[in-house]
């Protein structure tokens, strides 16, 4: 129960108002509830163009924000090139043009940054399911960032706390309308990212004493994990994918002993993506080792190598 205060003729009033959480079930969030008692957040949204990136959907923006304390602290921003055509349909729902991105750095490129922002936080989205675990962990992987973080989806929170609302019913829209959130510009990234951490911070003040919360300042860094491995094997591969592009890039078998697997270095974009390989890596310590094993002493080598 909320308490909002009137001053009437020099009186003070008190008045109880309705929580926006009332009706929701405690005991069916336990864990969620746990969750809320941390003191580092990020809460994130992408948009992508597609639903899934087994049918070739990709990410072209993502928006996030850090929450430390129980307060916004930082924001963090950026377009994505798919290197593919964004359709009419992605453009009408996000607003997002194919100019908007092209030339914008890739998925790749993009993702160590943004794991640097991210840290040790908890990770928040609304609908997980497709944010994180279809699209963004996922990616990460392929990067060679193994990232074991903490993830909260306040629309599955909500889901669990008031069920029989209904298909629909759970949306991020009517989430903050709960706690009078207005979201700049639905559909995109950025937007929807500030708009979730502010319901989220009504959700952890309603459900949480955050006076108990101890406080803390957020390890930003993560050390990147890696194997130990050597190169067994480099290919050189091209391919032409329209009359002003080619696709060109460097294959690499590697081996810690036990287990085999192949990376890629996209030359064009100078980033490195894991293709099979299971276990984590570090692609500045991979780049090393292979450029050892062709005897080469710099990146620009390395690119114009040709097998």
């Amino acid at each position: 129960m909320n308490k909002q205060v009137y001053g009437i003729g020099g009186i003070k009033i008190t008045v109880a108002t309705e929580s926006p959480l009332m009706h929701w079930n405690r005991e069916a969030i336990k864990v969620n509830i746990e969750l809320l008692k941390n003191s580092h957040y990020v809460v994130l949204d992408i948009e992508t163009t597609g639903l899934s990136p087994k049918t070739g959907g990709r990410i072209i923006e993502i928006g996030a924000v850090r929450i430390v304390n129980g307060e916004v602290t930082d924001e963090y921003q950026t377009f994505i090139d798919p290197q593919m055509k964004i359709s009419s349909k992605t453009t009408e729902l996000t607003g997002i043009t194919g100019a908007m991105v092209a030339g914008q750095r890739t998925i790749g490129q993009v993702l160590p940054e943004f794991q640097q922002f991210i840290g040790d936080a908890v990770v928040v989205c609304h609908n997980a399911k497709f944010d994180w675990t279809r699209f963004l962990h996922p990616a990460f992987k392929d990067v060679g960032l193994h990232l074991n973080n903490q993830v909260m989806c306040t629309y599955e929170m909500f889901r669990k706390a008031d069920p029989g609302r209904g298909k629909g019913g759970y949306t991020l829209l009517t989430l903050c309308t709960m706690f009078g959130v207005k979201i700049k510009n639905h559909h995109r990234a950025i937007d929807d990212a500030i708009a979730t951490a502010e319901a989220f911070i009504g959700i952890q003040k309603e459900l949480v004493d955050v006076s108990t919360i101890q406080k803390a300042e957020p390890i930003v860094k993560k050390a990147i994990e890696h194997t130990e491995v050597s190169v067994k094997r480099v290919k050189y591969w091209e391919k032409r994918v329209s009359p002003k592009q080619m696709m060109r890039r460097h294959y690499i078998s590697l081996t810690n002993g036990s287990d085999f697997g192949t990376v890629y270095f996209d030359i064009t974009t100078q980033t490195w993506y894991n293709k099979d390989f299971e276990k984590p890596l570090d692609f500045s310590v991979v780049q090393v080792k292979v450029m050892e094993f062709l005897s080469l002493k710099s990146l620009m080598d390395l690119c114009s190598y040709k097998n």
